[in-house]
Formats: C-alpha cells, sequence, structure tokens
C-alpha cells in the first residue's frame, strides 16, 4: 500500500450512468419523483388543450358567425388556463422539494465520506479544492436543482406533447417541420460535445483556482514577509488565465449554437406558414387548423431552445456530480478488517512498534525497521531531526496510517485487527495548536464524550488547577469560543485542548509537543495541566524541545527513518554522540 499524490484531469463519466447512479444514492425519493412526473405530465396535457381550443372556436365561432360558440372557446380558453396555473405551480414546487432533499442527502453523505477517510487523502488533496467539491459544485448543483431541473422537466414534456399534437392536427406539416427539427438534433449533438468538455474543464479550473485562492489567503504573512506578492499575485493570474480560458471555450460553443437554433426556428415557421396558407386557400385546411399548428410550432421550438439553456446547467451539474463521486468513491485504507473486534479492557496502554517499514511516496522509505516498546505508564519522547520521522511514528500509533510492513500494536493486539472505536477510545491526540471548534467551551470540553455532565467537566478543571480562569470569563461554561477558537490564546486554546482529552479518560496520550509554540509563561501552565494529564498514562510525545526529552522517561531518537538512539536523557547524553550534539543545539537555542 502507498500513499501516492494523483493529478491529472478527472473525467466526467458517461451522462445516462451518471444520472443512474445519481438516482440509486437517494432511493428512497423514488415515489415522491414519480409523483412530480404525473404533476408535471397534468400541467402539461391541460396546457396542450388551449390551441385545440382555439381551434374550435376560429372553425366553429369565427368562421361560422357563431357568438355563443366563440364565447364557450373563451371561457373554455380561459377556465384551462387557471387549472394550468394551479397544475404548473403544484409540478414546478414538487421539482424544487424533490431536488432541495436530494441535495440534502447528498451534502450529508459526501461530508460523512469526507470525515471516513484516512490522512493520507487529506494528504494528497489540497483543501481549496475540497472546500470547492462542497461550495462551488454543490452551488452549481443546487442552481440546476433550483431552476434548471424545472425547467428541463417542463420543457422536455412540453417538447414530447407538442411533437405528438403535430401530427394529430396535420401529419403532412409535422413531417416536414421535423425534417428541419432532425437538422437540429444533429446540430445540438455537436455543441454538446464541445459544451461537456468545455465544462469538464470548467469545473477542474475553479477548483485550482480556490485552492491557489486559500493558499495566498493562508500564507499571507509569509508572502509580506518576504515581498512576495509579485510573484504571488502572478501565480494567481495564471490560474485565474486558466479559468478563463475554460469558460471561454464555453462562450464560444454557446455563441454558435443558439442563433442557428433562432434561424432554424424561423425557417420552420416560415415554411409552416407558407404551405398552410396555400392548403387553406386550397380548402384542405381550415383557418383554424392553421392557427392551432403555428401555435404548437412556436411551442416547439421555445422549449427546444429553453432545454439548450438548460443543458449548459446540466453540464456543469453533471461534471460537479462527477466530481463529488470521487469523493465517495474513494476507497477508504484505514477501516475496519473483517473480523475486527474490541479493545480488551481494561487497557493497560502498553505500546509495541514491530519491525515497521512505511513510506508515503513509492520507493521514499520514512521508516526503516523501526522497532520499539513503551511500557504501560511510560513517558516516551521522540525526537530528530525535521523529516526524520518521528511524527509518522505518533501517526502510527494513532493509526492514521497503516505501516507496509510490520505492525504496531497496543496491549498485544495488532491495531489493524482492532475496531476503530475500541481502538480510538483508548487513545488521544493533542496536536501542537489545539484545535477548537466552532461553539461553546462546554462543546468543546465534551467532544470526545457528549454524554460528560456539568459535574464531571469542572471536576476535571479543578484536578488541572484551570477551573479559576474558566470561572473568571464571562459565561463560564457557555462562553463562546468563536471560529478556530479565535477568542482565546494559543495557551489557553491548549488548556482547552488537553481538558477534552482529560475528560475522555484514555489509556494513550500521543503529544505533537503541545508546548513548542508557546511562550515561557504559559509553557509552564500547561506543563503543569500536562502533568495531571500524563500521570498514570503512557504517553508518546513527538518533542521539539529539551524540557519534553528531559521530562519524559525515557527518550527514542530517529535519524534517517532508523532508530540511533534509545535510553534516558542523561544516558544518551553521556553515550551517544548524536543525542549529545542535538541537545548542545538546544541548549545554544535557550541561551
Amino acid at each position: 500500500m502507498k500513499y501516492m499524490s494523483s493529478a491529472g484531469d478527472h473525467k466526467v463519466e458517461k451522462p445516462g450512468r451518471l444520472l443512474a447512479r445519481a438516482a440509486r444514492v437517494s432511493s428512497n425519493l423514488k415515489w415522491p419523483f414519480v409523483g412530480t412526473i404525473a404533476l408535471a405530465i397534468v400541467a402539461t396535457v391541460i396546457r396542450l388543450i388551449g390551441p385545440l381550443i382555439v381551434r374550435g372556436g376560429i372553425d366553429s365561432g369565427i368562421a361560422e358567425g357563431d357568438k355563443r360558440a366563440i364565447l364557450a372557446a373563451a371561457g373554455l380558453y380561459v377556465g384551462t388556463l387557471i387549472l394550468q396555473y394551479f397544475a404548473t405551480a403544484a409540478s414546478q414546487f414538487s421539482v424544487a422539494w424533490v431536488g432541495e432533499q436530494y441535495l440534502l442527502q447528498l451534502r450529508g453523505l459526501v461530508f460523512r465520506r469526507m470525515l471516513a477517510l484516512d490522512m493520507g487523502f487529506f494528504g494528497r488533496s489540497k483543501s481549496g479544492v475540497l472546500v470547492s467539491r462542497m461550495t462551488a459544485d454543490i452551488e452549481s448543483l443546487q442552481e440546476f436543482a433550483s431552476d434548471g431541473a424545472v425547467m428541463a422537466l417542463s420543457n422536455l414534456l412540453t417538447v414530447i406533447g407538442v411533437s405528438i399534437a403535430l401530427v394529430f392536427v396535420d401529419w403532412q406539416m409535422a413531417v416536414a417541420v421535423f425534417a428541419i427539427v432532425s437538422v437540429l438534433l444533429g446540430v445540438t449533438r455537436v455543441f454538446q460535445r464541445q459544451a461537456r468538455k468545455a465544462y469538464d474543464m470548467v469545473r477542474e479550473r475553479i477548483g485550482r483556482v480556490l485552492a491557489t485562492l486559500q493558499e495566498g489567503i493562508t500564507g499571507v504573512r509569509v508572502v509580506q514577509a518576504f515581498t512576495e506578492e509579485g510573484n504571488q499575485a502572478s501565480n494567481f493570474g495564471r490560474v485565474n488565465e486558466g479559468h478563463f480560458e475554460a469558460n471561454m471555450a464555453a462562450a464560444r460553443a454557446i455563441s454558435w449554437y443558439f442563433p442557428v437554433v433562432a434561424f432554424l426556428r424561423v425557417i420552420a415557421i416560415g415554411s409552416a406558414l407558407a404551405i398552410g396558407a396555400m392548403r387553406v386557400i386550397d380548402g384542405t385546411m381550415s383557418i383554424g387548423t392553421l392557427v392551432a399548428f403555428l401555435l404548437y410550432l412556436d411551442w416547439f421550438f421555445q422549449p427546444i431552445i429553453n432545454l439548450s439553456n438548460v443543458y449548459n446547467l446540466l453540464q456543469s451539474a453533471l461534471a460537479a456530480l462527477s466530481k463529488l463521486f470521487t469523493i465517495i468513491d474513494e476507497p477508504a485504507v484505514i477501516k475496519d478488517r473483517e473480523g475486527a473486534y474490541d479493545l480488551p479492557e481494561p487497557v493497560r496502554g502498553e505500546i509495541d512498534v514491530d519491525h515497521v517499514r512505511f513510506s508515503y511516496l513509492p520507493d521514499t522509505l520514512v521508516l526503516d525497521d523501526v522497532s520499539l516498546h513503551v511500557d504501560a505508564g511510560e513517558r516516551l519522547a521522540v525526537v530528530g531531526e525535521t523529516g526524520s520521522g518521528k511524527s509518522t511514528i505518533a501517526k502510527l500509533v494513532m493509526r492514521f496510517y497503516d505501516p507496509q510492513s510490520g505492525s504496531v500494536s497496543i496491549d498485544g493486539k495488532n491495531l489493524s485487527d482492532l475496531t476503530k472505536d475500541s481502538r480510538v477510545g483508548a487513545m488521544a491526540l493533542i496536536p501542537q495548536d489545539g484545535f477548537l471548534f466552532s461553539g461553546t467551551l462546554r462543546d468543546n470540553l465534551t467532544y470526545a464524550d457528549p454524554d460528560a455532565t456539568d459535574d464531571d467537566v469542572w471536576r476535571v478543571l479543578s484536578t488541572m488547577g484551570i477551573d479559576d480562569w474558566i470561572r473568571s470569563l464571562p459565561d463560564g461554561l457557555d462562553t463562546e469560543v468563536r471560529e478556530r477558537g479565535s477568542r482565546f490564546s494559543s495557551g489557553e486554546q491548549q488548556l482547552v485542548a488537553l481538558a477534552r482529552a482529560f475528560l475522555a479518560d484514555p489509556a494513550i496520550i500521543v503529544l505533537d509537543e503541545a508546548t513548542s509554540n508557546l511562550d515561557p509563561e504559559t509553557e509552564v501552565r500547561v506543563e503543569k495541566a500536562l502533568s495531571v494529564l500524563l500521570e498514570g498514562r503512557t504517553s508518546v510525545v513527538i518533542a521539539h524541545r529539551l524540557r519534553s526529552a528531559e521530562r519524559a522517561d525515557r527518550v527514542v531518537m530517529i535519524d534517517a527513518g532508523k532508530v540511533i538512539a534509545n535510553g534516558t536523557h542523561d544516558e544518551l547524553v553521556a553515550t551517544s554522540p548524536n543525542y549529545k550534539e542535538l541537545v548542545d543545539v538546544w541548549t545554544i537555542g535557550l541561551a
């Protein structure tokens, strides 16, 4: 198994197959969809009755000079308009409801799938592209569901209904019209191929634009610090230009297609008028029949034009749908195997890393035959230069990844044989930045244990010695932390993260140096809370500072993916030149 990045433009599935698959996403909407189709058919049939009523009014009323027939036709026509209004309103609401229900379920499905994917997926995927899937792509589907679907259904049924009506009114002129329509269908086929290719490209390029935009905004301080505004803007300009070119390809297809449709419409109506007029003069067609045929013919081409407009929305929606399915189809590398079992209770917290080899990319080993043992309750510090592989060990212990060979075990049980719930329940990760979710302090503290009571929360806060700080806040546990915890300092965020882990009561704590980004005063405060949290628990600390190594029961040094030193801090200072050199560097940094 290799965790590789993927590249290349994404290809959209065949529309028919894609739509069939899309229908299977929400099979529970089958009957509401059938009801929607039925309402649309009723609305279309009521509308198609109108020209036949006009024909009767002209032939039986105007031509015969029968005022009563004219008034009856007019009243009947008004009645059908009223019925058409209510039927159309019900049909449009039904289509919109089904579309919004579908998007509601699809959004939930995609988001749940994203959350279930392994860290390898997020490592090789740009966050801006993923955000675009849930924003720009969903917006395309939203636009089609709210506008395009209603228009597509009503106009498609109108085209079918009018085709039948034209044959019913006068099949000879209908054959002549259909000959022109065959030319239109051929032109439309060419347009569809061009438009599909263009909109596939548009969806791909907008993802790149959003990714580049997010990267520039997120890293704006670095950009300004190195006065790279010009280069960053140029890079965005190139990506933006690619998006412009993709949209212009779509615009070129549209610019020639719609004038052709309009031209063929004029030809068809003109031909029908000329042929019909001659037949009226010859007495082989009534004036009412000619008027009804022309009304139907006008209704025939306008829906085709509308469908061509809808096609743009449909292509955008299909491309968006295909991109969303790539996330749904992404295989979950880290998942419960068949026969997985719960980690036996009570969890001691003993960790074994046995002859592990691991790589993110093919032929680039990050860990090479690494073996470690951590006793229950032991505090192990993992040190090494940047890129040595120390953070990868923490990720393997948390089972964010699986090794290519070897195994990682808890209490002698291979992580890959354990159920996710039992494994996750036994461990907690505390990263460098104590990430907080929008909401209240209570929401964040009980995130891993939603059933915890306020008494449970205050007991943990008191044990950690931070209850006075929480009580000093105006709203206490109901204090809003704001987006990403922006209401609090980095140290305060880390304290909340530690309390959250403490409340979950894990047997194993994995820390990616929780104090490395803090000032000395805040670091002391966090370290006090950390010492309470780690008491009696197994901990693996990715150490970036000398103090973390000194406080550990044992230190392991990693270099180029191999363990090169293993012992207490004092032992390694005395026996390992590599570790001694690292300590000297840390000491100089503290001076």
